[in-house]
């Protein structure tokens, strides 16, 4: 039973701290070991510093898939959990997992996101990102189209095509909303 019980308490070994985001205001208040981590001096973190500060702390590869978790949560009243990379001078590159909740008031709008940090390993393989989908989709469907011109069946080649054609309508029409 002990045994049990300390295997599930393993996690909070590697426990960073606690942090809450004010949507409405963009404040982001974070206990002393989080803030050591975002290089922001612990008394000033405990009293708040912008969403942009806080950021700034993020690598920048990781910035969009966390932007899409927080949306998540704002919008899709999903659970807040992502995984990224923070920088620090003290502490270099480290990978954690954010794990919170979006509160909400008495309409249903956000009112904040409460959470904690713990430490985790490089995860083994982040997923791609969108951009890295679609053009994979690309690539296998121009593949196919030469793949169906040594086979030499006509029809196979025009379909390919014709789906390649929409395709490029469907990606077009992601890349004008993200430019909005």
């Amino acid at each position: 039973m002990a045994d049990s019980l300390l295997r599930d308490l393993e996690p909070l070994n590697d426990l960073l701290g606690v942090w809450t985001w004010n949507v409405r205001t963009g404040m982001v208040v974070a206990c002393q070991d989080v803030c050591e981590y975002i290089d922001i001096p612990a008394d000033i973190g405990l009293h708040g510093v912008t969403m942009d500060r806080f950021i700034a702390a993020i690598h920048p590869q990781d910035r969009t898939r966390l932007n899409r978790c927080v949306e998540d949560a704002l919008f899709h009243h999903q659970p807040f959990v992502a995984e990224y990379r923070l920088t620090s001078t003290r502490h270099g590159t480290c990978w954690v997992r954010s794990q919170g909740h979006c509160f909400r008031d008495e309409d249903g709008n956000p009112t904040h996101i409460s959470g904690y940090l713990t430490k985790i390993g490089e995860p083994s393989a982040l997923p791609p990102s969108e951009d890295q989908t679609y053009a994979k989709v690309i690539e296998l469907l121009m593949e196919a189209r030469t793949l169906s011109e040594h086979v030499r069946e006509p029809m196979l080649g025009k379909l390919i095509s014709a789906v390649l054609v929409e395709a490029g309508f469907q990606l077009a029409n992601v890349l004008k909303t993200k430019e909005r």
